[in-house]
């Protein structure tokens, strides 16, 4: 993705010992719109520890200084409450509901789109 400019994706390992965690994304990357699309994924060992939180926030960071983004936009299942809180830690704001928008496991789910801009950054 980052070759191709349409975007990074980053390891979270864990300070202590290294170990790998899980991943955060930026993609759907538009240096025209100043904009992409957040995401992050964890071992199920590492949730509800805060990785996701600090890996995003230091993505975030780099998003505005760096690359002048306006907008970072998110999705999450609509299941995920602990996901949702993450994004919600970090200052974006649902948006809406984009329904029937996955197949999870089989099922098929509605996702919440969340939006963060660059004013409302902290």
């Amino acid at each position: 993705m980052a070759e191709d400019g349409s975007g990074a994706r980053l390891a979270i390992e864990r300070r202590s010992d290294g170990t790998f965690v899980g991943w955060c994304t930026f993609n759907s990357w538009d240096a025209d719109f100043r904009s992409a699309s957040l995401g992050y994924c964890l071992k199920e060992a590492a949730w509800g520890h805060g990785y996701a939180t600090e890996a995003a926030r230091v993505l975030l960071q780099w998003a505005f200084d760096t690359l002048d983004l306006n907008r970072v936009q998110s999705e999450t299942d609509t299941r995920n409450g602990a996901s949702a809180r993450v994004l919600e830690k970090l200052g974006f704001v649902r948006e809406g509901t984009l329904r029937a928008d996955c197949i999870v496991n089989g099922a098929v789910s509605d996702s919440w789109v969340y939006g963060l801009l660059r004013r409302d950054w902290a």
